[in-house]
């Protein structure tokens, strides 16, 4: 009989694709339900409707009360785990290996049988709340939620996950439940585990469960057409004792194969210690504590974001650094040694990533909802060992234009004047 594979998926009939990776040296497994249902399924009065679901799963289902939920979470030694994001809701949970049944069993549970008891509904709105709440008195997130929102010409793409307090506050029954059966498809979910996990077993425990469900379409949520992109400014003016500036880019999805080139870039422009924004703006100058760039993208579509917090007295000579390393860039000015630098960087986070069950589960999960197919480690790190300077330059050329980039301040001095230079 030939070895099994590490990695196999399994379609369900009516039901979820199983994907699995065996990493014979664990003795953990990490599990995860995938929905294809986020924020960006949302409309009107609905915004908000995927965060609150993923809230009331923990709070009972039909065979489990809320404090029995926690208590057998609490039995298993496991690392229970959920968010919601604008394309996905995500259900995880870390075990010993020989937990991993019944913590499928609660898993599917919370995930697919949850109710909606009145005192819960009340509850979790106050909760809720107060998770927005906490987003409006940390400036940073304030920033780059309000720097997303208003780079994007579509409400369901730019709204908060959270939804808006209001808009919260007036959910009803009839109307999560409407949310929920139009966006919950079982065809389209994705289970997936890495670790100490048996393929066939678990494949087995899921099409039980699904089994017993009524059928559901395959398709998956709505989604519709790649949002435009409006460049601009926007002032925050807030009490703070920092002014924090950010910057956005649109930039193509996760899907897009130069999404190795943009991630290169993201790097050396400011993803670590050795970029180029830490170094003038931290290093040499001391303008700032923290000045980073990061990748916050979609499946088709995305910003590169800059993010710094500096005194407010500060804020025109940090733009002119910024200025000069977004030109230098744009112009062709990374250098074999970055690009070599960079190759080792991002090989290692990969390998050093892949020593976790959890993110090889997530890594499986989110290769199979965009690809539809593992992609072995191979494959992509052969794909950073082949990245060159043509292809990280073309990025920063398309990319790195201050006149298409949306452009924040939130801080005590608040001044577009300050933007519109940044966007010249």
């Amino acid at each position: 009989m030939p070895p099994k594979k590490n990695c196999q998926c399994t379609i369900i009939p009516g039901g979820p694709a199983v994907v699995t990776e065996r990493m014979p040296a664990m003795r953990t497994a990490s599990l995860g339900i995938w929905i294809p249902a986020g924020s960006r399924h949302e409309a009107g009065a609905q915004e908000g409707m995927a965060h609150f679901w993923e809230h009331m799963a923990f709070k009972g289902t039909k065979a489990r009360p809320a404090r029995r939920i926690a208590l057998e979470l609490d039995l298993l030694g496991g690392l229970a785990d959920a968010y919601t994001s604008r394309e996905h809701t995500c259900f995880t949970i870390r075990v010993a290996a020989d937990h991993l049944a019944p913590a499928w069993d609660i898993l599917a549970d919370i995930a697919l049988s949850p109710c909606l008891p009145p005192e819960e509904i009340a509850r979790e709105k106050d909760v809720i709340l107060q998770e927005i709440g906490m987003v409006e008195d940390t400036p940073d997130d304030k920033l780059l939620e309000s720097l997303w929102e208003a780079a994007w010409d579509d409400r369901a793409v730019g709204h908060p996950i959270t939804g808006p307090a209001r808009g919260v506050a007036d959910f009803e029954p009839a109307g999560l439940w409407a949310w929920r059966a139009a966006n919950y498809r079982s065809g389209a979910m994705v289970v997936a585990a890495a670790g100490a996990v048996d393929h066939e077993a678990l494949a087995d425990m899921v099409a039980g469960v699904f089994s017993g469900l009524p059928p559901v379409p395959a398709a998956s949520p709505e989604t519709g057409p790649v949002a435009a992109f409006r460049p601009g400014s926007l002032a925050l003016p807030r009490d703070v004792e920092q002014a924090h500036v950010a910057m956005g880019f649109p930039v193509p999805g996760n899907a897009d194969d130069g999404r190795f080139a943009r991630a290169a870039l993201t790097t050396i422009l400011g993803g670590n210690m050795s970029s180029r924004l830490f170094q003038e703006v931290r290093e040499k100058r001391g303008l700032a504590y923290a000045v980073s760039s990061d990748l916050n993208t979609l499946s088709d579509m995305g910003l590169l974001e800059i993010h710094a917090a500096v005194d407010p007295g500060r804020v025109e000579e940090l733009l002119d650094v910024v200025r000069a390393q977004l030109a230098a860039m744009a112009s062709g000015g990374v250098t074999r040694q970055e690009l070599a630098h960079v190759r080792e960087h991002l090989r290692g986070l990969l390998h050093l990533g892949a020593e976790s069950t959890e993110n090889r589960m997530v890594r499986l999960a989110k290769n199979h909802l965009l690809f539809g197919r593992h992609v072995p480690l191979s494959e992509t790190a052969a794909r950073i060992a082949r990245l060159s300077l043509d292809e990280i330059g073309q990025a920063a050329a398309d990319i790195l234009n201050p006149a298409r980039a949306v452009a924040g301040i939130l801080g005590p001095q608040a001044k577009t004047s300050w933007l519109a230079g940044a966007a010249s």
